[in-house]
């Protein structure tokens, strides 16, 4: 098997040397409710399991509709750290698994402008 591509498309269109990556097991609903991170942007990818809800909300309240990143694909998700103009109304959030035996393979990859700025809890030793 060989690595997607997308990893580097990711680091190029973000103009970033470095990426931190996350690759989570999850069995719970990791993240509730809808909402925007507070990076720059995020890659979000679930190789196992249900992907990433999302949907558009221009007052932040609950999208009306919501729609499922497909398992495999990766969707680049903006973050509140994003120049704000014009501002984003895209919301995401995990989908609720909980109790349902489900487990996702998730993995997130965010652009990091130097990483001897990032937090020590970032990196392992």
């Amino acid at each position: 098997m060989t690595w997607p591509r997308w990893p580097r498309f990711f680091t190029d269109l973000m103009r970033s040397k470095w990426l931190r990556l996350r690759l989570d097991v999850v069995a719970t609903n990791a993240c509730r409710r809808f909402h925007i991170d507070a990076v720059t942007s995020r890659l979000v990818c679930t190789y196992r399991g249900t992907g990433t809800r999302y949907g558009i909300s221009t007052d932040g309240t609950d999208p009306s509709r919501v729609f499922t990143v497909p398992t495999g694909s990766p969707v680049v998700l903006r973050g509140t750290l994003w120049p704000e103009n014009p501002k984003s109304g895209l919301l995401h959030r995990s989908p609720p698994i909980e109790g349902t035996g489900e487990t996702r393979l998730l993995l997130v990859l965010d652009p990091v402008a130097d990483p001897e700025h990032e937090p020590d809890h970032m990196f392992a030793h």
